[in-house]
């Protein structure tokens, strides 16, 4: 029986999947969390379990690979909180990627998620996805290409985690922010320091700052993201897909009842876990104005019943020069200090392979120590 302890910053959905592998291997674990768990970025996602339909084009086909075979994880626990969605992509003329593009990614997506179960991608007229999207724009439009991935409350799905790991001991302390950790296991907070065989650092956004906080240096920059959404007040049954020029594709998908547009993509620079990410009036507008330029009617002010953002930490080489946003990697990257192993970036999606790799990494650590 492993009696090692190790300490966990952050419950955010990679803490809690951190907790969830290491309880697994038998190890006695305390989540600290300065607000509540779920709060920040976890539960401001695009609400989808997913592969990367887009990462296809930066050949990243093992971290897609990766994501669609969690997707079926998350899916065949049958939660009730997550369900396959079909979406598509309409084309127009003259205007994005080609057809031939996109119908080459979505075949290439399916045989990816090969024992999925999900239904296969295929192409469409524009009625049948004037139908499937009601008050698409039929101006240019040829038609559309549709594929599968799956929807999720993903508050809901977090904290039905943390629940399950709780029932299997965890020992979670909210209200509880940590000011420092040490490599020797030693966790800082108002309450004094607590000592652990390990720490595990999911901080997320702010985990580099929990670092530099603790004096330990990373070859890593994190660029911060602020990702922002808008919740209208009209009901969707499919989702939809619209292409920007500058690459990015904006999402129309149904949640709740009513449909969840978005995600921006705007540097961020908040470092503290208490400020409320929220998102700018111009990032509103734009979003307004992609959905107009798409659908009608147009949004009027008093169908925006919620507005909500989170914050995407990517992870750059210090010794880089920095890239345009859409062709940095999502992949996430494990940094150990002594005895603390830190999480940057990662995917919701891919939160349970993410805490697998960790407990791994620490169990490592431990052993030679």
């Amino acid at each position: 029986m492993n009696h090692s302890r190790v300490g966990i910053v952050g419950a955010g959905i990679n803490g809690v999947m951190a907790a969830w592998a290491l309880i697994e291997q038998g190890y006695s674990v305390s989540l600290f969390e300065a607000q509540r768990p779920m709060h920040a970025t976890s539960r401001a996602s695009s609400k989808m379990l997913h592969g990367g339909l887009r990462y296809l084009e930066q050949a990243q086909f093992g971290m897609v690979r990766e994501a669609l075979l969690e997707r079926r994880w998350w899916l065949s626990q049958q939660t009730g909180l997550a369900a396959p969605l079909q979406l598509f992509i309409p084309y127009y003329r003259q205007s994005g990627r080609s057809p031939w593009l996109i119908r080459a990614g979505t075949m290439l997506y399916d045989l990816l998620a090969l024992g999925s179960n999900m239904p296969l991608s295929r192409k469409h007229d524009p009625s049948q996805i004037m139908q499937a999207i009601p008050g698409l724009r039929s101006e240019g439009l040829v038609g559309a290409i549709s594929y599968w991935d799956a929807a999720m409350d993903d508050e809901a799905l977090g904290l039905w985690a943390l629940a399950r790991t709780q029932e299997r001991g965890l020992a979670l302390h909210t209200g509880c922010a940590v000011s420092r950790v040490y490599e020797d296991g030693g966790i800082e907070t108002d309450r004094g320091i607590d000592h652990f065989d390990g720490v595990v650092n999911a901080a997320g956004p702010w985990s580099l700052e929990l670092l530099d906080r603790s004096e330990l240096h990373s070859p890593y920059q994190l660029l911060q993201l602020r990702g922002s959404h808008l919740v209208v007040d009209r009901p969707l049954r499919a989702g939809c897909l619209f292409q920007q020029q500058d690459g990015r594709v904006v999402f129309y998908l149904p949640y709740k009842g009513c449909a969840l547009l978005g995600t921006t993509e705007v540097p961020a620079t908040s470092t503290d876990p208490s400020d409320a990410v929220k998102p700018a009036q111009a990032e509103i507008d734009e979003l307004i104005e992609i959905h107009n330029r798409y659908i009608s009617p147009r949004i009027e002010a008093r169908e925006i019943i919620q507005t909500m953002a989170g914050l995407r930490p990517l992870v750059v080489d210090r010794s880089e020069s920095m890239q345009h946003t859409r062709t940095i990697s999502r992949e996430s990257v494990l940094l150990t200090h002594g005895n603390i192993v830190t999480l940057l970036g990662g995917k919701w999606t891919t939160a349970r392979k993410q805490g697998k790799q960790i407990a791994h990494r620490l169990s490592g650590i431990l052993a030679k120590s």
